[in-house]
C-alpha cells in the first residue's frame, strides 16, 4: 500500500484520474464477470462501486494520497 502510495504521491492530477478510472474500469469487468457466474449481489455492489468511482474521479484525484488510502 506504501509503494502505491508514493506512486500517486509524485503523478500529476491527471495521471492520478485516470489511474482510478482504470480501477472503475477493471470494478466494472469484475461485475461483467460476476454476472456470468451468477454472483449477482456482488456483480451489483461492484458495479455501483465503479460508478461511484467514476462519478468523484476527478474530486478523488485532487486529494493528497496519504488522505485518499
Amino acid at each position: 500500500m506504501e509503494q502505491n502510495i508514493e506512486i500517486m504521491k509524485y503523478a500529476s492530477v491527471s495521471e492520478r484520474e485516470e489511474i482510478i478510472i482504470d480501477f472503475a474500469r477493471w470494478l466494472e469487468t469484475t461485475s461483467q464477470d460476476a454476472l456470468v457466474y451468477g454472483e449477482g449481489r456482488f456483480a451489483l455492489m461492484s458495479a455501483n462501486l465503479a460508478q461511484a468511482i467514476r462519478a468523484n474521479a476527478d474530486d478523488l484525484a485532487r486529494e493528497t494520497p496519504e488522505t485518499a488510502a
